[in-house]
């Protein structure tokens, strides 16, 4: 009884310390993100002529991690991951605090901010197995809340970089207190958790992850890996991503052509890309309409991301032509309805691959996205901002979500074919089985003329 016992408290107690780890962690790549946002709201800022020379900063960071990520699994295998995210946090923040040396020409800051990418992208697929390892009783839940941190440190950095230069302060302020936060938190969750709970190689990490093994997973994966739905919701959601991140680029010059002043834009579109997200997000994960992390509830899910983001689509399009004083609620609804993909689109590509692909399904996402939009997404806008209107230019952001509407109805059509070529094996497998096991059964004699009595 007494060792019963015993167990019981170490599994409390590692749940526990699992719980205050996840929320440094939560803390750590909120600073992460804060920096993203930072880097558009300087970009949105600078002086000059050239939108596409400043929007391209968002481009370098991009380009870092599209480079890094190729990387990250060789030098995890060779290094360790708990070595290669310690080296590549110190130089993390040593690349923050270059943004802040008095004169940087921009050019020197693209130099820095792919630095930044590159010394990045081994922390989400870290993240992904972090929590596979040690959050795997309520994955979907702790996965879906680092996700969140995204949008949100994101647009924290946007507002306050453009706020510090409109003060008339430098906006190199931003990124100090970045690394501040960055690295206070990097060096509290080390002396928190040690290699004990963050480096997956240490024995005792070994053995929890078998402890965690043991708890009965909620999630639902196919039988087999379903690459058509995978990279069509996968493709669809990018390009969902960049209409969200592209308005980012394009709303301070677009709204101000529409009469509005400079912190009423800041204040209105930041409250809207948080909470109108946010909200829609909620009734995608409630689980009263989809649940994406349940692989039998596929179609339902799927048929759910084809109208919501037909719904994102519509609305998109017509807020060029709204009346000025319906601007703002016509966004913050395009915003609820493309909020409710994430989260849903987040389900599918998860469990697409089925449990083993976990991790791998994960990396696939990020260069996806990364490379279709969010590389050239910031240079594309800007250089239509310089040869075209701003009109036109938003137009082409809206675009992006009439694309992502079209791929979840593609995605859905690859479900139901992917599906029957599924049965259509099945249906064929015994027959071929059958044929390939003949010749064995003559060898034996079985069911021949000639060896009738």
């Amino acid at each position: 009884m007494a060792s019963v016992d015993m167990v019981l408290e170490r599994t409390r107690k590692r749940e526990r310390d699992s719980l205050v780890l996840y929320v440094l962690i939560l803390v750590n790549f909120f600073a992460c993100q804060f920096g993203h946002g930072s880097n558009i709201g300087v970009a949105v800022s600078l002086p000059g002529n050239s939108k596409a020379m400043n929007l391209a900063l968002g481009s370098w960071v991009t380009m870092g991690v599209c480079l890094g990520l190729p990387l990250t699994p060789w030098a995890c295998r060779t290094f360790g991951e708990f070595n290669v995210v310690v080296v590549c946090t110190v130089l993390d923040v040593i690349a923050m605090l270059l943004m802040t040396v008095p004169g940087i020409t921009l050019h020197q800051i693209y130099a820095v901010r792919f630095l930044v990418g590159f010394f990045e992208a081994p922390f989400l697929p870290y993240l992904q197995e972090w929590l596979a390892r040690h959050g795997s009783h309520n994955w979907n839940v702790w996965n879906a809340i680092l996700h969140a941190m995204v949008p949100l440190g994101e647009n924290v950095g946007f507002i306050l970089a453009q706020e510090l230069v409109s003060a008339g302060f430098s906006w190199r302020w931003a990124f100090v207190g970045q690394a501040i936060a960055f690295g206070g938190t990097a060096l509290l969750c080390l002396a928190y958790g040690g290699r004990r709970y963050l480096d997956f190689a240490d024995g005792s990490s070994a053995k929890h992850m078998e402890s965690e093994d043991k708890v009965v997973s909620e999630v639902e994966y196919p039988g087999t890996e379903r690459w058509g739905v995978y990279w069509a919701t996968n493709v669809s959601l990018a390009a969902q991503l960049g209409f969200l991140g592209g308005c980012k680029y394009v709303i301070r010059d677009y709204a101000m052509s529409r009469g509005f002043g400079l912190h009423v834009i800041l204040a209105t579109f930041s409250g809207i890309a948080l909470l109108g997200p946010a909200l829609g997000g909620s009734v995608a994960m409630s689980g009263s309409i989809v649940q994406p992390d349940k692989w039998g509830q596929h179609k339902r899910t799927l048929v759910f991301l084809a109208v919501i983001s037909t719904v994102a689509a519509v609305l998109a399009a017509t807020l060029p032509y709204v009346p000025t004083s319906m601007f703002w609620p016509a966004m913050f609804v395009t915003f609820f309805a493309a909020g409710g993909v994430y989260p849903a689109a987040q389900g599918i590509i998860n469990i697409a691959l089925t449990a083993n692909r976990v991790i791998e399904a994960s990396v696939y996402q990020v260069q996806c996205n990364n490379i279709l939009f969010a590389m050239p997404m910031p240079y594309a806008i800007g250089k239509a901002m310089d040869s075209w209107s701003i009109g036109a230019s938003f137009r082409l952001v809206a675009f992006l979500q009439v694309l992502a509407a079209a791929g979840f109805a593609l995605a859905l059509l690859a479900a139901d074919f992917e599906e029957e070529r599924s049965a259509w094996n099945r249906i064929a497998a015994p027959s071929t089985s059958l044929e390939e096991g003949a010749p064995a059964i003559e060898r034996l004699g079985v069911g021949t003329s000639s060896n009738a009595p």
